[in-house]
């Protein structure tokens, strides 16, 4: 697998990494090829900081109470001596809690639950399937601040496009947002006009698997009410992210 000519696996694996997508040797080789490649650690450090505010939008899950029953089973006194002061025991939880904060960042692209709410502390994160989804997923960043401001995701046989805006301040009154493909090599082409809502969908041409196969980047732009009359991007452009898919 020769990563470093192929720029397009490098932000694939790096994508991977900070969802936690990547596990085992796969895991342990990028590691050792970030240390020896500062491009790819910086392509890491950046999917980290994309996907980082999304974790706000996971409802937290409070524990079953068999959960509690177990921990109280394990307490000093009623388990073996010394499960709190071990490293494997808080090495494993860890481990346990990151896979599930990555599993549900990938599923805020898959879903739409009701609006988050504020759960009494303390929580635990149920650790879902290791199963994911076939789906492409971009995080449209402002290209001056690296603030996120769209999630845009498809499931790979979709026909639609499911977009959640990250930050309300991006739209302007007597404006729509439209959405641009950025083909490797070719013309940016309109995917269509992004609703006012937080959450909203915009119709595919094709499925998505064909309308995103060789689209490595998404855009969005500020368009006169309607969108542009040109059919090329004729407003600012106030986010840009790569495409990403996982399967």
């Amino acid at each position: 697998m020769n990563w470093r000519n192929n720029p397009q696996l490098q932000e694939r694996l790096a994508a991977e990494y900070a969802l936690g997508t990547l596990r085992g040797r796969a895991r342990q080789c990028l590691e050792r090829w970030m240390r020896e490649n500062a491009a790819l650690s910086r392509a890491v450090a950046e999917w980290q900081a994309r996907l980082a505010p999304l974790a706000l939008a996971v409802r937290p899950v409070p524990p079953p109470a068999r959960v509690w029953r177990a921990i109280e089973a394990r307490l000093p006194g009623t388990a073996r001596p010394g499960l709190w002061d071990s490293v494997a025991f808080w090495r494993g939880l860890g481990l346990a809690a990151s896979g599930a904060a990555a599993m549900l960042l990938a599923a805020v692209a898959l879903i739409s639950p009701q609006a988050p709410v504020p759960a009494p502390a303390p929580v635990v994160l149920k650790v879902p399937s290791t199963e994911m989804a076939a789906v492409y997923l971009a995080v449209l960043s402002d290209p001056k601040t690296n603030k996120p401001l769209l999630l845009v995701s498809a499931g790979r046989h979709a026909d639609q496009l499911q977009v959640r805006t990250l930050d309300p301040s991006i739209r302007v009154s007597g404006k729509d947002l439209e959405l641009w493909a950025l083909p490797a090599g070719g013309v940016p082409t309109s995917l269509g006009l992004v609703g006012d809502a937080e959450r909203s969908m915009v119709k595919l041409a094709a499925a998505a698997d064909k309308s995103l196969a060789n689209v490595p980047a998404l855009a969005i732009s500020l368009e006169p009410k309607g969108g542009s009359p040109t059919g090329r991007a004729t407003g600012p452009v106030l986010a840009v992210g790569p495409c990403v898919r996982f399967w």
